[in-house]
């Protein structure tokens, strides 16, 4: 098996995907890398401050209290 270039899917690099990278990826039953190893690294990078839980505030809206329906003035 022999070296082989890619491109990095994120920033448009090359990098070398080493004979020995590829026997142990097809060793274990992975795809081809589609992004360097800097960028793989941003990506699989894990909480952004420390300590902080990477679920914590992803996308959830905070609920708002609603008003009753007796609360309302009815006209």
């Amino acid at each position: 098996m022999q070296d082989k270039i890619i491109t990095c899917l994120q920033c448009d690099k090359n990098f070398v995907f080493s004979a020995e990278e590829r026997r142990r990826f097809e060793e274990r039953g992975f795809d081809e890398p589609t992004r360097c190893p800097e960028c793989r690294k941003k990506k699989n990078k894990g909480p952004r401050h420390e300590g902080e839980a990477p679920w914590k505030d992803k996308g959830r809206k905070k609920h708002s209290k609603r008003k009753n329906r007796g609360d309302y003035d009815n006209e």
